[in-house]
């Protein structure tokens, strides 16, 4: 990063992080500063590539999708990109990382159910490139993801 984020950075995060939805006037309120200067740091911190997006976050489990499973792929050698193509026709298959150890992409599948989740695996299995499979059903998420603490966390370093 070649820019260094300020204290003013780091509350304009916080507040986007806790409450999206409230706008850069009542950021500019409730930090006692000028809208302006709200709307320039948000220019800012987006184009450092700190804030990538202002898409709302949707719980699948809302949706009808309530199986929730990681799934380790081990992919054939130089088959990474026609991997991750056909990975990406599959849209239980929400995201996908490269990772490194006994694995080498760690995908994030939604399920209707149990037998929805079979599907999926065999949709996985199928994508050109996928050697094994691993999977770890999840029981329930206890933490969701978050980026608040970390923000808060910064803010007091500075």
């Amino acid at each position: 990063m070649s820019e260094e984020l300020e204290r003013l950075d780091l509350a304009v995060l916080r507040l986007i992080a806790e409450e999206p939805r409230a706008g850069v006037r009542e950021y500019a309120r409730r930090l006692g500063v000028a809208r302006a200067t709200v709307q320039s740091r948000v220019d800012k911190l987006t184009r450092l590539g700190v804030l990538v997006s202002w898409r709302p976050q949707f719980d699948p489990a809302a949706m009808g999708y309530s199986g929730l499973a990681y799934v380790r792929l081990q992919v054939a050698q130089g088959k990474l990109d026609a991997t991750i193509d056909g990975l990406a026709k599959i849209p239980e298959v929400i995201e996908a990382n490269a990772v490194a150890g006994d694995a080498d992409l760690l995908c994030r599948v939604v399920a209707r159910d149990n037998a929805g989740l079979e599907e999926v695996l065999h949709e996985i299995i199928a994508v050109e490139g996928v050697e094994r499979t691993s999977t770890e059903v999840v029981l329930s998420r206890r933490l969701m993801p978050r980026i608040s603490p970390l923000i808060r966390k910064r803010h007091g370093q500075l």
